[in-house]
Formats: C-alpha cells, sequence, structure tokens
C-alpha cells in the first residue's frame, strides 16, 4: 500500500514541475514597446486625468519620482501604478487647461524579466487646441572640471521677476550622462536658463550645497543654437555673523560662510589687531593690550563674500577676563620653486598664529662654504589677514654647478604669543638640461584679457602667465602638464564666479586639446615639446 502512495504522490509532483518554465535558454534583451497611450502622443484637446500605457508585456516601475519627468510641472501629487502591461499616471489636481506637457519616462518603465528599460519613451499632449512643438538643446558642464556633471537639472524660466532659490521653472529636463539636454514641446518666447544640481528634487536651487550655473542673455525660442552651461559650486547665501566668543586676549567672529575681504572703522592699531582663522568665515580681533577692558568697543564693519557681495554691519567688541589655552605655534612650508632662467627661488608659508617679528639673521641660502647671501626685508612679502608669508629671493653668482640650501634657523619666526619656529634647511633644486623638458606654446585669440596656467598631474600650479601670445616653459619635471585657460573679463588676475543677483557670468575656463581631444602632454627627460597653438 504504501508504494501506492509513493507512486501518487510522485505523479503530482511530475505534474507540478511540468508548469514551471524550463531553465535556461536566452537572455531577454528586448524592451518593452508602446502599443498604445491614452491620451495619444501629440493629442490636443486633453481633457482626462489620468494617463494609461500598454505596452507588449508585464512590465514595472523602478523610482518614477526621480526618473519620469513632466514638464512644465504638475507638483508632487502625482501617482505612479504598474499593473500588468499597463502603466498608469493619475494626478489630483488633474492637467492645466491649454498647455502643452512633455512627459519623459526615462527608465522608470521596465520589463519584469530582466529589468530592461523602454528605450527613449516620451509623451507629450495638449489639454488645448494647439501643441507646442518647439525644442531647445545643449550640454553642460562644470568649471575645473573635465567630468562630466551627473544627474544635472536645466530648467528654463519664462518671468524676469523669478527667484532660482524660491520659484519653480516653467519647463525643466535632465541632461544625460554626457552632459547632453533637449527640452521639447516649447512654446515661442523668451527664456532664461539655468542648470543645477538638484539634490533635494524639489526643482529649487540649494545654493549652500548645489552646483549651479546660467546665461546672463535670454534665449529667444525658436533657436537653431545650442546652449552650453557651465556650472560652479556657489554659496549664495546673504552673509550673516553667527557669534562671537571671547576672552582676555582673542575675539572671534564667525560668520555663516567665506569671506574675501573684511574692512573695520575705527581699526585702533593700538588697541587690536585682526585677521582670519583656520578658515575664512571666522576673523579673529586679537587684543594688544596688556590687561582686558570691561567697555564694549563699537565697530562699523564690512564684510566681502566671493560674489562681491558687501554687508555692512555694527558690531561691539569686547573682551572678558577668561583665559583661552596656549595653542602650539605651527609653520607650514610649501613646496620650493626655482626658475634657473632668472636665478629667483619662491617659496610660501603659512602660520596658525600671527608673527611678532622675523629674525632675519637666521634666514639665508648657503650656496657654498663661503657664499652666504642673506634673506632680507626685501625678499618678505607679510599677509597678516592670511596669517601667509611669500619669500621671494635672487639668487647672485653661478648657481648651475651648486647644490645651494635654504636655511630657516631656530627661532626665525616668532609668534605674538613669543613661541618660536623650530630649524628648517630646503635644498634648492637646480635642474639639468638632460633631466628635464620643455614646452612651447603660441596663443592665437581676440580676447583683450586672459591668463594661462600650466598644471602639473597633482592639479597644482606650476606657473602663471599673464596675456601671453607665445612662451616656453621650460625645465620642466617629467610627468603629465595640462594647459588652462581663463578669459579674465575683468583682468584683475584671478577667476571669478560671478554674480548671480547682477546676472554675470563665471569667468570662462577652459583646458587646452589636442587633436585627439586628450587634455594630457606628457613631458619627458630631453623633450621639446611645441609649440602648441591655443585657439580662442
Amino acid at each position: 500500500m504504501k508504494y501506492f502512495w509513493a507512486a501518487i504522490i510522485l505523479i503530482v509532483f511530475s505534474h507540478c514541475a511540468n508548469q514551471t518554465s524550463p531553465a535556461g535558454g536566452p537572455q531577454d534583451k528586448k524592451p518593452p514597446e508602446l502599443v498604445s497611450s491614452n491620451p495619444a502622443n501629440n493629442q490636443k484637446n486633453f481633457t482626462g486625468k489620468t494617463i494609461e500605457l500598454t505596452f507588449d508585456e508585464y512590465v514595472k516601475l523602478k523610482a518614477p519620482e526621480e526618473e519620469v519627468l513632466i514638464s512644465p510641472s504638475i507638483g508632487k501629487e502625482i501617482k505612479y501604478t504598474a499593473k500588468k502591461n499597463k502603466i498608469i499616471v493619475s494626478t489630483k489636481g488633474g492637467w492645466k487647461e491649454n498647455t502643452t506637457y512633455s512627459i519623459a519616462f526615462r527608465e522608470s518603465i521596465q520589463d519584469i524579466t530582466e529589468s530592461n528599460p523602454a528605450n527613449n519613451l516620451r509623451l507629450a499632449f495638449s489639454t488645448g487646441s494647439t501643441i507646442d512643438s518647439l525644442e531647445i538643446q545643449g550640454r553642460i558642464s562644470e568649471i575645473f572640471k573635465e567630468e562630466i556633471p551627473d544627474k544635472i537639472t536645466v530648467a528654463l524660466y519664462s518671468s524676469d521677476t523669478f527667484n532660482i532659490f524660491k520659484h519653480t521653472p516653467t519647463y525643466f529636463t535632465k541632461a544625460n550622462k554626457k552632459g547632453k539636454f533637449s527640452i521639447k514641446n516649447l512654446k515661442p518666447g523668451k527664456y532664461f536658463i539655468y542648470a543645477f544640481d538638484d539634490k533635494n528634487k524639489n526643482l529649487l536651487v540649494e545654493s549652500k550645497s548645489e552646483r549651479f550655473g546660467f546665461k546672463k542673455e535670454t534665449i529667444e525660442i525658436p533657436s537653431k543654437d545650442s546652449v552650453n552651461v557651465e556650472l560652479a559650486k556657489v554659496d549664495a547665501r546673504p552673509l550673516k555673523i553667527t557669534s562671537f566668543r571671547s576672552s582676555d586676549k582673542i575675539s572671534t567672529m564667525r560668520l555663516n560662510k567665506a569671506i574675501t575681504s573684511i574692512k573695520i572703522n575705527p581699526y585702533l592699531r593700538n588697541d587690536f589687531i585682526y585677521y582670519f582663522g583656520t578658515k575664512q568665515d571666522e576673523v579673529v580681533f586679537r587684543n594688544l593690550k596688556d590687561e582686558f577692558s570691561r567697555d564694549s568697543l563699537q565697530l562699523e564693519v564690512t564684510v566681502t563674500d566671493s560674489l562681491e557681495v558687501r554687508k555692512d554691519t555694527t558690531v561691539y567688541l569686547k573682551f572678558t577676563n577668561s583665559k583661552m589655552s596656549k595653542e602650539k605655534f605651527s609653520v607650514s612650508f610649501n613646496s620650493l620653486n626655482y626658475d634657473s632662467d632668472k636665478k629667483i627661488i619662491t617659496q610660501s608659508i603659512r602660520f596658525n598664529k600671527l608673527l611678532s617679528h622675523i629674525n632675519y639673521d637666521s634666514v639665508f641660502v648657503q650656496i657654498d662654504s663661503t657664499d652666504f647671501q642673506p634673506i632680507g626685508n626685501q625678499d618678505i612679502t607679510l599677509d597678516t589677514l592670511n596669517l601667509t608669508l611669500q619669500l621671494t629671493k635672487k639668487l647672485e653668482g653661478e648657481i648651475s654647478t651648486v647644490k645651494p640650501m635654504l636655511y630657516y634657523g631656530k627661532g626665525a619666526f616668532v609668534s605674538i604669543e613669543q613661541d618660536s619656529s623650530r630649524t628648517k634647511t630646503e635644498p634648492v633644486r637646480i635642474p639639468k638640461s638632460e633631466q628635464v623638458g620643455s614646452l612651447a606654446i603660441k596663443v592665437e585669440s581676440k580676447e583683450p584679457y586672459y591668463f594661462i596656467e600650466l598644471i602639473d598631474r597633482s592639479n597644482k600650479v606650476v606657473l602663471k602667465l599673464n596675456k601671453p601670445k607665445t612662451h616656453t616653459f621650460k625645465n620642466l619635471e617629467p610627468g603629465d602638464y595640462k594647459i588652462r585657460i581663463t578669459i579674465d573679463t575683468n583682468n584683475n588676475q584671478r577667476w571669478d564666479i560671478g554674480n548671480y543677483l547682477l546676472r554675470i557670468e563665471p569667468e570662462r575656463v577652459f583646458t587646452y586639446k589636442n587633436f585627439d581631444g586628450k587634455t594630457i602632454t606628457p613631458i619627458r627627460a630631453n623633450w621639446e615639446v611645441g609649440p602648441l597653438v591655443i585657439t580662442f
């Protein structure tokens, strides 16, 4: 009897197994195809509240809130549903009258077997009697970076009173992985274009954390011109003083973001001195008196940020009788550079405390056992606001056959708290022609103001030139180099980030590319490269 029931069980399981598709076979690479839609593509006078898409196979949804782009925006009260081979899009408020809508589904709709996304699926329809059909194309990039920024929103604004931090755009899309974008089904008219990193997915620019870029001039649709938008990370928040922290010797003013300059009136040089803290979002006021005063000192302060936006405010400076623990004196030396053509050594140094004085008899260059060349006040440029020092020293005599050394003796630098620096020695490397290479450039440009920088593999500026027409970079260490060009619109010898409030774009920055589209120029020992022709 037990054999009878065993046979029955075997038959049952055999029938169950026969209902399952056999394993293996070719992988399904075919994406789902749209069979029909309501409304149909480019349909006019649509009055429904729900959109229904029918496919040739069962489908599913992947992150539709992020992947599906509906332009113009209808807000967040929208629901996406996958049901067998249908996708249903329903909105609570309905669609605005006499409006053309463009929907890009991107990779949101996929088949259920291999997650193949539907290819370039778009749907356009109108709730009025006409459908807008104009288009704008372009690409985005990021200043100072060669990589294409990912998931960047490109937006059009039709009003000239909009605020990118408060108002959502009229039309929008997202650039693809190659940085290209296209906004379709536009009305004729003039638009402002912005691109930004919409991390919060609210179609608003968050200036503290998001990159954004714009074009200062309006774009008139229709237009056959492609639009290039460059992004930069800008903190456009209004300047604000956030706190004061005081002791008997120091009072620190903190701001909500970094500043580039500060002016104080009245500046009582015998009472206090001021400088940037560890970052440029704090200003340190140093009490120069032996005793502290209980009275507050009223100061008129003007601070300026990177957008050249100024803030005038009144602060009350007051020191207290509390003691602050003494910080260790530190000196940071940047690399020592030598220009063999001009026989000039340069080095920048940063301190964590204000300097009281420099003992110049402890700073010198030893050429050989008999030749000691002193460093004097004329060789030093001191920046008390940034706590930095720039050394520029021209060496005398024959240098090519010796091995000079730069000496900072013990106590060469003394801080305002009377602690001193340690001994530091730096060899001056004299390059030999067979160990280095050169790079020649020729510039062809109608731009009146620009500067060119030679960048090494670590992204360090090797040399900066103002408006050169021809130049040869000599004594280059073997390695890979890039040439960066900045269009210096205001001729101030630095890159300016612009000002969106005044519709001033960031100054253009680009990297030289060869015929193969590569930005790297290799230099080897004893090589002479160029001239490279740079045209802009």
